[in-house]
């Protein structure tokens, strides 16, 4: 085969910095900012949870009562993620889960360091007992957390509705709380600092090799392959960017079903939903279409137009795509959060987007998930609609949020987009707000799916074969 021309070669390249950039530029929000407005609605009416209490127990008692066990039950893990996952980096050896007495940490501290470190997930991470209590519902005196209490972010650039509330180890408290608080949990820097260029202790410690895409040097950046699932790009995107192949949504799913699976069949109910609310979190983010797709609404024509500008040494349309692909992002979410949180406020459980999370009618087309339900019936339709969507947030909104490089949307905590739509035309209102409500319509579908698998898991023992069906790459 001759040579690449020198011009295609540098085209080709500048194609994988904008698709990479672009891709991480938006997570400066939390994909669907707070995931507990949408798992809320979605799981609550489901047999499997509706009505259910469960005991609050510590992570370290857990760990201690079943170390045993769990240490089997994460080397078959970790082989199945070896033998299904695509270019899956291989956990190093030394950091097997082992039990107490066996050469692993002794006491409560050194056990969940041990199981945090198993896992590959940030050590530094409370993961105390509490619940994120849902906008209008008041904490108890006495009992409320500062969210630095349960995350490590070093901050959220979006508010969060909903004040955490301490528990008690032995208090009672709801499964739908459980799984809907947890489905919240992983954006709060469970996947932060990973690779071995963000300059961790984990970084050194866990081998997952250099970050593939974004800035090594933000830490918010760090979680995005990760949350993100990049399956259904054009080739010849994957040609010029194929790190943007290397996203491990699936891994994470599959290890937290793994762990739910366990729990729940070792009598550990409180910590099988808890693990279940943290799968739940990647399956939502799939729904997300700028977590589907790289450049939502940048056509593979544009993109090459812009690399071929910036080549010729005309930097701004490359800067402008990037800019403007982040804001629509986050546009998109602050959006749906403040919608959605002034509807549970006023209790109002018609709401398009509450309804849109409830309703069951499509639940029989993935009743749980099957070998490619991640790819296909969850990435697939988010990324199908990332085009359309993109295109119809730049009619909705004004100029200065979707349309206009020169705006960097940053800090958006005092940012209202709700108060903006409101102000449309209803006829273009409704458009938005239909759009939007197909999107977390099939949310709330795989989410089921999802608690489905965990509560069942086909029969399949998880010290096994994991859990029988869960996303497998193709």
């Amino acid at each position: 085969m001759p040579p690449m021309p020198r011009c295609v070669r540098r085209s080709i390249g500048l194609i994988a910095v904008l698709a990479a950039t672009v891709s991480i530029g938006g997570s400066s929000a939390l994909a669907w900012s707070n995931h507990s407005l949408m798992t809320w609605p979605a799981v609550a009416q489901m047999p499997e949870i509706a009505g259910r209490d469960v005991r609050a127990e510590p992570l370290a008692e857990f760990l201690m009562r079943e170390a045993q066990p769990l240490e089997a039950a994460l080397e078959a893990e970790e082989r199945w993620a070896r033998s299904q996952v695509s270019s899956y980096p291989a956990r190093p050896d030394n950091l097997r889960f082992r039990r107490p007495g066996a050469g692993g940490g002794d006491g409560d501290a050194g056990i969940v360091a041990a199981f945090l470190q198993a896992i590959r997930v940030n050590r530094s991470m409370p993961l105390g007992l509490f619940l994120q209590r849902r906008p209008g519902v008041a904490v108890p005196p006495g009992r409320l957390l500062d969210w630095q209490a349960v995350a490590i972010r070093k901050n959220l650039l979006d508010d969060i509705d909903g004040a955490f509330e301490r528990l008690d180890r032995g208090q009672m408290v709801a499964a739908a709380d459980v799984v809907a608080t947890a489905s919240n949990e992983p954006d709060f820097g469970l996947d932060l600092g990973l690779w071995q260029d963000n300059g961790t202790p984990e970084a050194a410690l866990y081998g997952f090799g250099p970050q593939p895409f974004g800035n090594p040097a933000i830490d918010y950046s760090s979680q995005a392959p990760f949350h993100m699932g990049f399956y259904h790009e054009s080739r010849i995107l994957y040609a010029a960017a194929p790190s943007l192949s290397r996203c491990y949504p699936e891994a994470r799913i599959h290890l937290f079903l793994t762990l739910a699976r366990f729990a729940f069949d070792r009598g550990h109910s409180y910590w099988g939903w808890r693990f279940a609310g943290w799968a739940a979190h990647y399956v939502q983010d799939l729904s997300q279409p700028y977590h589907s797709r790289a450049l939502p609404g940048v056509s593979v024509a544009r993109t090459l137009w812009v690399s071929l500008t910036d080549m010729a040494g005309w930097s701004d349309a490359r800067r402008d795509a990037i800019a403007l692909v982040t804001n629509r992002h986050i546009v998109l979410e602050n959006y749906q959060s403040r919608h959605m949180a002034a509807a549970f406020r006023r209790s109002d459980w018609a709401d398009p987007l509450l309804s849109a999370l409830a309703d069951v009618s499509g639940d029989p087309s993935l009743w749980r998930l099957g070998p490619s339900s991640v790819r296909d019936a969850v990435a697939g339709p988010s990324a199908d609609a990332a085009d359309a969507l993109d295109a119809l947030l730049r009619v909705s909104f004004p100029d200065r949020y979707v349309a206009d490089p020169a705006v960097v949307l940053d800090d958006t905590r005092s940012l209202d987009l709700e108060r903006v739509a409101a102000e449309l035309p209803a006829v273009r209102r409704g458009v938005l707000e239909a759009a939007v409500a197909d999107r977390l319509r099939q949310l709330g579908r795989d989410t089921r799916a999802l608690i489905r698998t965990a509560v069942s898991g086909d029969g399949v023992p998880p010290h096994e074969a994991g859990v029988a069906g869960v996303a497998v790459k193709e």
